[in-house]
């Protein structure tokens, strides 16, 4: 699969991150969210990523969202922030 379609989504992504309203932001979160978590399980990597993680405040998981987003729209599409990706990933078993 190529890198490109998730730097090209990471990119709207960032363009995109400037809601006005708490519920832009929610929808936002969950873009980026499902961003991160497809771009994980294409990526090959050895030895897994630890899902048992402090989990993060809302305004950290969103700076970090932001972070990692703007790290793939940049060309570096196997930048990976482990706590966000665990936080996440537990987030959505519930």
């Amino acid at each position: 699969m190529s890198q490109q379609p998730f730097a090209g989504r990471a990119a709207d992504l960032i363009a995109g991150h400037s809601p006005c309203e708490p519920a832009d932001t929610k929808i936002w979160e969950q873009a980026a969210e499902d961003c991160v978590l497809a771009r994980i399980r294409s990526m090959r990597l050895i030895g897994g990523i630890r899902r048992r993680k402090a989990p993060l405040a809302p305004e950290e998981r969103i700076q970090r969202l932001t972070d990692l987003l703007r790290f793939w729209a940049n060309g570096c599409t196997c930048a990976v922030d482990e706590d966000l990706v665990a936080d996440i990933v537990h987030r959505q078993r519930r």
